[in-house]
């Protein structure tokens, strides 16, 4: 296949309303606020635009900071606890996995840090991912796009919520402990299509006001993110409480030894496996860290946005290390609560219910903890779905903004008022209601937490390879000392890196778990995902191509030496034979430092 002929285009704003400066200017990066036109030569216009984001507009270090906690404390440590009990059988390693938790995250985050400082910009992953990987051409953008896509949705979260907002109103958050019950009686609302039509109405609500009132949607993100903290605070207080033996039952004692007296196996049923037949095992304890992951997930929240924050550099290196020191501290102190009040068996019985079950054993039954606490842990959910989607749609902008995507101009549509980027928003509004549609077990949380965490984690191994990569090759002038820039430690790197191998790898280990149908799912269509990215990408970059589809490839360099890459179709041009025709042009001169554009054109 013949290569793709590069020739040069000048980049400009086409707009008298803007001028040149609003595109390139260093403090905002590739996403401005005011729209602009870039590339209307030869009559291809494009519709996509850059954004320059007024100042008093952006999020501040607080606001940062909050936007990473809403993301990451929602339905995770309030219903993952049972899950991963249930896969170690053992309270000292369920604490350890905790603690190994908030090191991996922090690991991470320094990872995240390093490219948030180097590159300021909206998109995330996408954007560092395209920095690193530059062959073979959009390969690793089409991976990203196809798991970002089809796994970044607020699926979890709105079942969540709806489950919580159910056993709310129905009363039913005890009665798999008090009233000898059986955890799928306390649950058999779980799975209906009542349960899935409130998590339908409550993404379309949280949707609508990040499209339409994206001002509320920050506040409530705000409000939220404060209310989690205070919820996970009373979660700790109340265990601290029955450790003093201030509750109605008797203490499990749990910490008399490192597994703790008595076992989890019980009957109880998670994703169609006997607990047997993963407790200690090197697949056991993959999936267990794999929730704990999922409940720290979210930490790099705020670089999919930070085009929208204020200072970005400087607000991220102090707002992330906050946010994350924070929830580590409470994770583990809440954990350590939940086993001060609960047998192993109750915690691993107790499904998506355990803070509520909690709150049961050390004050007794009530109408507090049988309807008030689970309304509580709904407004956490809903928390997260809200940071979830405020956030995500950005990044599905910024992909199709660059082409990546079918019917690109329409989910990069801004429309009404440029405020949001409501053609993204529909687009995760889509992906997630199909999935709570499609869904058809009551288990749904746990294996879409699982997919979405697996498939993100091949995501975040290139990229940890990649920095150690950036730092150990000269020639990408990547090291270089900056004022803002953050520096991560490679012996960090590379800890993270091999932490999540283990748990991409440790499921395909030989064991009785992967021969349960329902969960062999889960590293399969995780790891199946960059197979599908690879597919996507030999058509959309390959294929169409050969078939006379021509692809435009523009390399837009900002001043702070970073670049922004877009793709679009456009008419094949003729020039002359053997070669390209050169066009030259002056780059647009931004604040700072000039750019230029190339163009890729396959023939």
């Amino acid at each position: 296949m013949n290569e793709p002929t590069i020739f040069e285009q000048p980049i400009h704003s086409k707009d008298p309303e803007v001028g040149e400066d609003a595109i390139y200017m260093p403090e905002y990066g590739a996403n401005g606020r005011n729209p602009s036109r870039i590339g209307e030569e030869d009559g291809e216009e494009d519709d996509f635009r850059d954004y320059v984001f007024p100042e008093e507009r952006k999020l501040g270090t607080w606001s940062t900071a909050f936007l990473i906690i809403n993301r990451v404390i929602g339905a995770g440590i309030f219903s993952t606890p049972s899950s991963i009990i249930h896969n170690t059988n053992s309270v000292g390693a369920t604490l350890l996995f905790w603690v190994l938790g908030g090191v991996m995250t922090f690991c991470g985050l320094a990872v995240y840090l390093e490219f948030g400082t180097a590159i300021p910009r909206s998109g995330g992953e996408k954007v560092y991912l395209e920095r690193v990987y530059r062959k073979p051409k959009y390969l690793a953008t089409c991976i990203f796009a196809v798991q970002f896509i089809l796994f970044a949705i607020s699926t979890a979260g709105s079942i969540s919520f709806s489950s919580y907002l159910l056993r709310c109103v129905l009363g039913r958050s005890t009665s798999a402990t008090e009233t000898g019950e059986s955890t799928e009686e306390a649950t058999k609302s779980d799975g209906t299509w009542l349960n899935r039509g409130i998590a339908v109405a409550a993404i379309t609500v949280v949707c609508l006001i990040h499209a339409f009132l994206p001002r509320l949607g920050i506040w409530l993100s705000n409000g939220l993110g404060a209310f989690k903290l205070v919820l996970l605070s009373l979660v700790v207080c109340t265990g601290f409480a029955a450790l003093a033996g201030r509750m109605e039952g008797e203490s499990p004692k749990n910490f008399s030894s490192f597994d703790g007296p008595g076992d989890a196996n019980g009957n109880g049923d998670d994703m169609g496996m006997g607990k047997e037949d993963v407790a200690g095992s090197a697949a056991g304890y993959a999936l267990a860290l794999l929730q704990v992951l999922y409940s720290y997930g979210g930490w790099e929240n705020a670089n999919y946005v930070l085009s929208e924050v204020r200072d970005a550099p400087r607000t991220l290196r102090k707002a992330a290390p906050i946010a994350i020191g924070t929830v580590t501290v409470l994770y583990v102190l809440a954990n350590i609560a939940y086993f001060a009040a609960m047998t192993k068996d109750e915690l691993s019985k107790s499904g998506v219910i355990p803070t509520a079950i909690f709150f049961t054993r050390v004050w007794g039954p009530s109408a507090f903890t049988d309807r008030v606490m689970p309304f509580f842990l709904a407004l956490s959910a809903l928390g997260n779905v809200f940071a979830q989607s405020f956030a995500m749609p950005r990044v599905k902008q910024e992909l199709a903004k660059e082409g990546t995507l079918p019917f690109s101009r329409f989910w990069a549509s801004d429309w009404p008022d440029q405020k949001s980027p409501t053609g993204a928003i529909l687009l995760h509004w889509i992906f997630t209601v199909a999935l709570i549609l499609g869904s058809s077990t009551k288990d749904v949380y746990q294996f879409l937490s699982n997919i979405f965490t697996y498939s993100g984690n091949w995501i975040k191994v290139f990229l940890g390879i990649g920095l150690l990569y950036l730092n150990f090759t000269p020639s990408e002038n990547w090291a270089t000392p900056e004022n803002k820039r953050f520096h991560s430690y490679p012996v960090l790197t590379g800890f993270w890196v091999v932490g999540l191998l283990y748990t991409c790898a440790a499921p395909f280990i030989p064991n009785k778990l992967l021969t349960k149908v329902h969960f062999s799912v889960v590293p399969a269509l995780g790891t199946g995902m960059l197979v599908i990215g690879v597919v996507y990408w030999v058509v959309w970059a390959k294929v169409l191509p050969a078939l006379g589809f021509s692809i435009q490839h523009e390399v837009v360099v900002l001043p702070d030496g970073s670049e922004r890459v877009k793709y679009k179709r456009v008419r094949p041009r003729s020039g002359r034979k053997g070669g390209a025709r050169k066009r030259k042009g002056n780059g647009v001169r931004g604040r700072g430092g000039g750019g230029g554009g190339t163009t890729v054109v396959w023939r």
